[in-house]
């Protein structure tokens, strides 16, 4: 599990608006709702040297290529731009399954929490990432 401290800055916010072709958010206003995304960008240990970390590094060790497969919001307070949320990261289900030419496909989630600094949580997310390319059997987790 970690956690990274997300400052929803002003200017972060501002060029993901661009980015999208939305007009950007003011302080105090809400966020685009995809904006949590961007929080990978506030770990400091994220993609140094490209190597993954957190549950992306523990799907990629295997080998293969990975990929992200969905990626799922649930949102119970609107996140603002000023906002300084925690985000946490632990791995939930995982599971193989055959691909249409029988190469084994196997599917990690990852789970994420965005809590304001009283600790109610705002935002949760779901990835879904899958690696191609092992030999693991079927399995369900």
């Amino acid at each position: 599990m970690t956690f990274v401290r997300f400052p929803v800055e002003e200017g972060h916010v501002l060029a993901f608006a661009r980015s999208i072709d939305e007009t950007p958010p003011r302080v105090g206003e809400i966020v685009p709702p995809t904006f949590t995304a961007c929080s990978t960008q506030q770990d400091p240990r994220h993609m140094r040297g490209l190597q993954p970390v957190g549950v992306l590094a523990a799907a990629a060790e295997a080998g293969g290529d990975v990929l992200q497969a969905e990626q799922h919001f649930e949102y119970l307070q609107p996140v603002r731009v000023g906002d300084v949320l925690t985000v946490t990261e632990s791995p939930g289900r995982s599971w193989t399954k055959a691909g249409r030419n029988g190469e084994a496909l196997q599917f990690f989630e990852v789970l994420r929490e965005y809590s304001n600094p009283i600790g109610d949580v705002v935002v949760r997310s779901l990835t879904t990432l899958v690696r191609v390319g092992t030999d693991e059997g079927e399995s369900a987790g």
